[in-house]
């Protein structure tokens, strides 16, 4: 299954992380879509050599069409994007993420 994101906000794209964008985002998802900008501008959204995680309230894997977040799963029941996959998607367009040369996996296994 393929989520698809808004016309208005690919097209608000070409303007970079501008106001543009941001109206689209709003308009097309609401709060989600304002949280999106926001995860976006504030560079919440990091690429490891195996995921992609966007930090919002906890830290989510990501990738084109899923999230571990309760909105996505429960709320969403994986039919729309949450704020999450669209930073994603806008972060990936623009290039605006952080990158760790390290596997996010190593972070969740404790070593003992």
């Amino acid at each position: 299954m393929k989520l698809k994101i808004e016309d208005n906000v690919v097209q608000a794209l070409k303007h970079g992380l501008s106001y543009e964008l941001y109206k689209a985002l709003l308009l097309s998802y609401g709060k989600r879509g304002e949280k999106a900008f926001f995860y976006v501008k504030e560079r919440r959204v990091k690429k490891y050599r195996d995921f992609f995680v966007v930090v919002g309230r906890e830290e989510y894997l990501v990738d084109d069409f899923f999230c571990t977040c309760k909105d996505f799963q429960l709320r969403l029941k994986g039919r729309k994007p949450c704020a999450h996959i669209l930073a994603l998607f806008i972060a990936k367009k623009l290039k605006a993420y952080d990158e760790f040369d390290t596997y996010y996996i190593d972070f969740l296994i404790p070593n003992d």
